[in-house]
């Protein structure tokens, strides 16, 4: 996530905790912890300053429409996945050759690694 304050300075950070009005987040570089409350449609540090925050997965829904032959995996690695589910045969899978890397599309990088 992106917290942006008023007079411009942009910091990366992690979410912490969520509730319906509070956000508890560390700031990157930093080892505070940082609460943001929802006042009147606003999140707002404890100085009472207003700041905006821009949630990764918010993100990624505006980056572009994903379509589902985007983020479905080759039949050859869901028979495998399937099969060693059934079966459990974690064993075998480790001794056997490994499948080859998918690469996945843009709009699924960061959802599935």
């Amino acid at each position: 996530m992106t917290i942006r304050y008023r007079n411009g300075s942009t910091y990366d950070a992690v979410l912490l905790m969520r509730t319906e009005r509070m956000l508890r987040v560390a700031l990157q570089g930093s080892d505070d912890v940082l609460e943001l409350n929802w006042i009147a449609g606003t999140w707002v540090t404890d100085d009472c300053e207003p700041v905006a925050v821009d949630f990764e997965w918010s993100r990624l829904r505006t980056a572009g429409a994903v379509a589902e032959e985007d983020c479905v995996c080759p039949h050859e690695m869901a028979a495998h996945l399937i099969h060693l589910l059934y079966t459990g045969e974690e064993e075998t899978a480790a001794k056997s050759a490994p499948l080859s890397r998918v690469e996945l599309p843009v709009a699924c990088r960061g959802i599935i690694s």
